[in-house]
């Protein structure tokens, strides 16, 4: 299952590809994703974007949904930012906080390279049975 979804987020040309988000580690447990920083983007004040931000964190833990065997599509999040990015990348380590049938809970958190906190994101996921 690993091997078909990094493949399948390798080949897809939207999002996650635009914006260079890359799995780094994938289990049942957790996802872990990886930004290099872009200069687009970085907001007008040569600082990692927000969204761009909570975009990696949206994605990182969709995909561990879909590790999982469900079809997530994000029904609320909330991210708390707490220092800018310094560096050359981003990662972003999504955890299970509780899975049902049709809805599941996720714990993300960012990181620099040097392993500073950036930003901690709850996102929430109702399972669907259809793209």
């Amino acid at each position: 299952m690993k091997e078909k979804i990094i493949e399948f987020t390798s080949k897809d040309d939207g999002f996650t590809k635009k914006n260079g988000f890359k799995i780094t580690d994938l289990t049942n447990e957790h996802c872990i994703m990886e930004y290099k920083i872009k200069k687009d983007g970085l907001n007008p004040y040569g600082i990692v974007h927000g969204g761009v931000l909570f975009g990696l964190a949206d994605t990182c833990a969709g995909t561990l949904a879909v590790m999982n065997g469900k079809i997530p599509l994000t029904t609320s999040a909330n991210i708390n930012y707490y220092n800018k990015a310094n560096g050359s990348k981003v990662i972003a380590e999504s955890t299970v906080l509780k899975e049902g049938n049709k809805i599941g809970y996720y714990n993300v958190n960012l990181y620099d390279e040097k392993n500073i906190l950036l930003a901690s994101a709850t996102v929430n996921m109702y399972f669907t049975d259809s793209k």
